[in-house]
């Protein structure tokens, strides 16, 4: 029995280039709730990005893994509130020595708290970057506020070598690198999406085995490993779709509405959510 599955967005629930989401995507989630399955959300982006972006377009989930596991909670259907069930900011040390290292040579570089983001500044790379993302450049602001308040992930914007060389000097960070390596993501020493479903599933009593991910991303790869069923978009990465027990189609072909219902068909779901 599956009773829960955990949806990465980009590439898996919308398209890159704007697309949205789309109908048999929506009636498929539809469906899954009304079969009694719990939905999450396990993202690499800020909520503020979902919200303000209207990314999910209203769709309503009833917890969020963000910042790739760093920042979880849950939501009751309808309402506002989050319930904060897990949160693992970077060191401030790691933090300091990244504002240092800005200082000695200038690069654009986003930090993301829990209810705030901001960048440095932007450059033709950040705009390449977010557009390719379909999301606006974050406010600009003053960056050191970072040093005293607690950062859940940090984005660094540079060609894939300077990003090898800025990594080696975060011992206590773990990088994952994105959009054809012009960003990083930096996150604390050990972390990943995992990290933060776990933590959902332990707070609801839902076993690993009684769990379904749905991913395309390098980001993806140990969620869609440690899951009981993995599911891998048919536009994932190759070595995406390895990691996975099953393999979609490509999310411009419904791949998303596939999957969904091929969980449906393979477990006998509950038909109430008691």
């Amino acid at each position: 029995m599956v009773k829960a599955i955990f949806f990465d967005i980009d590439g898996t629930l919308r398209e890159f280039d704007g697309g949205g989401i789309c109908g048999s995507t929506k009636r498929a989630l539809a469906e899954a709730r009304k079969a009694g399955i719990r939905l999450f959300i396990a993202t690499g982006r800020h909520y503020l990005e979902i919200e303000e972006e209207n990314l999910l377009e209203d769709l309503e989930f009833d917890g969020y893994v963000t910042l790739n596991g760093q920042y979880c909670f849950l939501k009751d259907p309808g309402k506002e509130a989050q319930r904060v069930v897990y949160k693992n900011p970077i060191c401030q040390e790691q933090v300091k020595q990244i504002l240092d290292l800005i200082e000695e040579d200038p690069f654009p570089c986003l930090f993301m708290e829990a209810h705030r983001m901001y960048i440095n500044y932007a450059d033709e790379r950040v705009e390449r970057v977010q557009r390719g993302i379909g999301t606006a450049i974050p406010p600009v602001s003053d960056i050191q506020r970072a040093a005293r308040h607690e950062i859940f992930q940090i984005i660094p914007y540079m060609d894939k070598k300077r990003i090898a060389e800025l990594v080696g000097k975060l011992p206590y960070c773990d990088a994952s690198l994105w959009h054809d390596g012009d960003a990083v993501d930096l996150m604390p020493k050990g972390s990943s999406k995992v990290t933060g479903i776990r933590k959902i599933l332990s707070h609801l009593g839902i076993s690993r085995e009684e769990t379904a991910a749905i991913g395309d991303g390098r980001n993806d790869i140990t969620m869609l490993r440690f899951a009981g069923t993995g599911i891998a978009m048919g536009n994932a990465f190759p070595e995406t779709k390895e990691a996975a027990d099953y393999v979609t189609g490509d999310i411009k072909e419904d791949g998303l509405a596939q999957a969904v219902r091929w969980l449906m068909e393979l477990f006998p779901f509950r038909t109430s959510s008691k």
